[in-house]
């Protein structure tokens, strides 16, 4: 893991953020589970790389068409169609077919050997391996998306575009914004990488999916229990303020490129806005645009979501902290003694 400097840094590079040491909202989910979970998902060196799946990689790519288009162009890209050459050579059979029909031999122990004797002849023809892998060294580093991939994430991305609250939402503010800070506290460091920052309030944008066909709200309710987004919005709200009162007493400083403006607002608003932008998966891309606020009215009670993000967030800075003093890099695994099983351990029984 590397060590970043305390700040809010704008266009870090996403690895970047993601390997530099720090405790973040999804390496809280983490250590709910347990102390050697977070260890292994965060810090073990022989971790394996998250899996890029289907739902995964559309959720990154609707997020990056909708908030940062220059990105989308040099992160994605479109996988190479065989419509795109509809006559190029694909298959063995394809290939001796056409040393045939110009006379060559079509006898070869691979189907590369099949290519070289093309190659060799200087007849004109489109080589299918040949474009794939002009098109792989053309887009290195890119995702690959499918041409039907495609289309769902523009279409996912003009829902959004068209509507008012959310174009509005998604003006003003700064995309991809890191912040690294102290805990006053525990003196944990914090990290949040943000997906679009205004000066007075912070966006989120979530895809979802509906397959069982709940009532949408419903669906979205969920996915924010079950996510625990509630907790994302808190620990941002914490992150974001913490950020604030320091960058004003400069204890911290911005690195990247940020308008006096933008940063004249970000330092003025104390009781900042949090909202998530909640976007289908697939057609017809339903969209709901929710606020999360602390509480309904100034001066009254805390909602319930927002104070048991605030006791587990305590909680899980300070198990983080111990559990860091006492392993530092080595395996959080702890010795625990036998457990004598409960019935209170198997509820579900009460109810059998």
């Amino acid at each position: 893991m590397t060590e970043i400097a305390p700040g809010i840094y704008f266009g870090l590079d996403e690895r970047a953020y993601h390997s530099a040491r720090g405790l973040s909202c999804s390496g809280m989910k983490h250590l709910t589970v347990s102390e050697l979970n977070y260890w292994h998902r965060n810090i073990n060196p022989d971790r394996e790389p998250e899996e890029d799946t289907e739902a995964r990689r559309f959720g990154k790519a609707v997020h990056c068409y909708a908030l940062e288009r220059e990105r989308f162009d040099a992160s994605f890209a479109m996988k190479l169609s065989k419509d795109d050459h509809p006559d190029a050579l694909v298959t063995a059979d394809d290939l001796k077919k056409f040393l045939e029909a110009n006379g060559l031999p079509k006898s070869g122990k691979s189907k590369q050997d099949l290519i070289d004797r093309i190659v060799a002849s200087c007849l004109p023809a489109v080589i299918w391996d040949h474009e794939l892998e002009r098109h792989a060294a053309l887009h290195e580093g890119k995702t690959f998306l499918g041409k039907d991939e495609s289309k769902r994430i523009e279409r996912a991305a003009k829902v959004m575009a068209d509507d008012p609250y959310v174009r509005a939402a998604l003006t003003g503010g700064m995309p991809e914004v890191s912040f690294f800070v102290r805990d006053p506290e525990t003196g944990v460091l914090l990290k949040a990488r943000m997906d679009y920052v205004r000066p007075r309030s912070t966006m989120d944008i979530k895809t979802f999916s509906n397959s069982r066909g709940k009532p949408v709200e419903k669906a979205v309710f969920e996915a924010i229990y079950y996510e625990s987004y509630y907790l994302q919005c808190v620990f941002y709200h914490q992150v974001r303020e913490i950020a604030r009162r320091q960058l004003a007493a400069g204890e911290i400083q911005t690195f990247g490129n940020v308008s006096e403006e933008w940063l004249k607002g970000f330092v003025e608003t104390e009781d900042h806005g949090f909202g998530l932008v909640f976007i289908e998966s697939a057609e017809p891309f339903d969209l709901r645009f929710i606020l999360l606020k602390q509480a309904e009215v100034p001066g009254a009670d805390s909602n319930v979501y927002w104070s048991t993000a605030q006791l587990r967030i305590a909680d899980l800075t300070y198990r983080y902290a111990k559990a860091l003093e006492k392993y530092g890099d080595a395996p959080w695994r702890e010795l625990r003694p036998p457990h004598l099983l409960e019935d209170a351990d198997i509820p579900q029984l009460m109810f059998s």
